[in-house]
């Protein structure tokens, strides 16, 4: 699950010092005890902060990418707290004037890595894992929006467009024969990518459903697990950086996309989902993995031989998305 993947870009640094400017305006009179650099993010970067004579631990974000996407995660994640377990946000800076980034201080939501369940719990953990990754991913879901596209501060969306048969093969064909992801396939791989996609493009043009607001990397490295009532259950979605007005099937696929066909952990995890009165389409497996192919071949295209681990795992998986023959 993107194991050993190189970040585009070095995490930005902060000194102790820096770090006590930074909460002095959010936690008066309060001195910074200890900051950890942590997470597995390849994007923003987060450390966790404590303070002396207090207990709770805090985390302070900083968004790599500016202020519009601080405030569209910032937007959101106000939006679904009511049934999403989030992060939430205790201060956010988008003045750039204490530090020439974004920042926001938020909680310290306690639990392990959905990944470190999947990758070593038991049998009982994991289906109870699922399970409650698959509600929280219904319930993220019933937020919809009347066009699908990307969305800003206001959840609202601009420059709407829709992903239908035809956009995705134009798509499809500039990443296979004219950017970079070709030639880090090669071109019998390219060929292969190729077939399916025009085999199964069509589907795209058939899904009628609402848009929903996709969190776009719903994975085992942005949820957070604890033990609750019923098991392992979540206890925070994290990193809603890249979230957007789509099709459902981007986040089964962002789920799914390391778990083999009929695994446990898939079997529960789309279970559940469709127990809150989700209905797919017959094929949402094919569905799901023409979205992923946009998202791996995206990737893939602004990969370099200086993101060896990134590459291959990109080459991998999109070889084994094209495999899948069957119609789920």
């Amino acid at each position: 699950m993107k194991e050993g993947w190189e970040r585009s870009v070095p995490p930005m640094q902060l000194d102790i010092t820096q770090i006590q400017d930074m909460m002095a305006p959010v936690f008066p009179g309060k001195k910074v005890a200890a900051a950890e650099r942590i997470g597995t993010g390849l994007s923003n970067t987060n450390y966790k902060i404590r303070l002396e004579d207090s207990a709770e631990p805090y985390v302070l974000r900083l968004f790599r990418k500016g202020r519009e996407i601080a405030d569209k995660e910032l937007a959101i994640i106000r939006k679904v707290r009511q049934t999403v377990p989030v992060a939430d946000y205790l201060y956010a800076d988008m003045t750039c004037s204490e530090f020439d980034k974004p920042w926001a201080v938020m909680e310290w939501k306690e639990g392990v890595l959905l990944r470190d369940v999947m990758q070593g719990g038991s049998e009982q953990d994991l289906i109870a894992a699922a399970a409650s990754a698959g509600r929280i991913l219904a319930n993220i879901h019933k937020h919809t929006f009347t066009e699908s596209g990307f969305i800003n501060g206001d959840m609202k969306v601009q420059d709407p467009m829709r992903m239908d048969g035809e956009r995705f093969l134009v798509f499809m064909e500039q990443s296979l024969f004219q950017d970079p992801c070709g030639q880090w396939l090669g071109e019998e791989l390219a060929q292969s990518v190729w077939s399916f996609s025009r085999t199964y493009s069509h589907l795209l043009s058939e899904i009628e459903d609402t848009p929903v607001l996709v969190h776009s990397d719903y994975n085992g490295l942005n949820i957070l697990m604890r033990n609750g009532a019923a098991g392992c259950e979540v206890s925070a979605v994290l990193d809603w950086e890249e979230a957007f007005s789509w099709n459902r099937y981007v986040d089964i696929a962002n789920m799914l996309r390391y778990e083999r066909n009929g695994s446990v952990f898939e079997t529960n995890f789309i279970r559940a989902y469709r127990e809150e009165g989700v209905v797919l389409h017959d094929h949402w497996k094919i569905l799901s993995k023409l979205e992923d192919l946009v998202a791996l071949c995206d990737m893939l295209t602004h990969s370099s031989l200086a993101t060896p681990n990134r590459m291959h795992d990109l080459q991998r998986l999109i070889a084994e998305t094209v495999q899948v023959t069957t119609n789920g």
